[in-house]
């Protein structure tokens, strides 16, 4: 697997913008890009060769379950990861460690690789409400609340700590960092040997995206 450099739109960008901001980039090595789910599918048309992650899934099979995105719906448009617990979901949307398990097990049963995003303290609550045999099955990314929707990265000294306790229940486990990455911080983080980044608001420019990936690669 490639290194990782995932595009997280979140609530942003209209059709327009996306369609603007798909004809800025070539596909890359590594490039993976989660738009809001009404824009999965015309990602997936326009630029078939980009990587795509959905940025929530419902924690439901399919069913009467009114608003939800099931994960066969995201495997049928394409779609290869799939965010979880992202700082703002377990906030605003009062997620639990529970609700996060019941999604990662479903994106696994649809073949889609979840990319479970915690802070420092989710990772023991959310290891406990997972059943091992998921543990290898996904990808984890340390999120520190000081980067939430900010400007302010972690201390490599925090991300080591984390990606350490991690470590403990699933070893050399894939692990990535995500909090305020941008253009001008992405290298002091390459020597950590992450399995990729999540990059925020620096994606929204498809100029900074596309060298944040070129920056990776030409260190890398």
């Amino acid at each position: 697997m490639s290194f990782l450099v995932v595009a997280n739109f979140k609530s942003n960008l209209t059709e327009a913008e996306v369609k603007t901001w798909l004809s800025q980039v070539k596909p890359m090595p590594g490039m993976v890009v989660a738009p809001s789910f009404p824009h999965l599918s015309m990602i997936h048309d326009l630029k078939p060769m980009i990587s795509l992650a959905a940025q929530d899934v419902s924690s439901f099979p399919p069913g009467s379950y009114t608003g939800a995105i099931n994960a066969v719906q995201l495997k049928e448009l394409g779609v290869t990861y799939c965010l979880v617990g992202h700082s703002e979901r377990r906030r605003y949307f009062h997620e639990t460690s529970n609700d996060i398990a019941g999604k990662v097990r479903e994106l696994v049963s649809s073949g889609i690789t979840p990319i479970i995003c915690l802070e420092e303290s989710d990772v023991v609550p959310q290891f406990s409400a997972l059943e091992a045999e998921y543990y290898d099955k996904c990808i984890y990314c340390f999120e520190p609340g000081i980067g939430l929707g900010g400007t302010v990265t972690a201390t490599i000294a925090d991300i080591e700590k984390v990606k350490n306790q991690i470590y403990q229940f699933v070893p050399e486990a894939r692990f990535m960092y995500g909090g305020s990455v941008t253009l001008d911080n992405v290298e002091s983080l390459l020597p950590l040997k992450l399995t990729g980044l999540l990059v925020a608001t620096a994606s929204l420019n498809p100029h900074n995206f596309i060298s944040i990936i070129e920056k990776v690669a030409h260190v890398s």
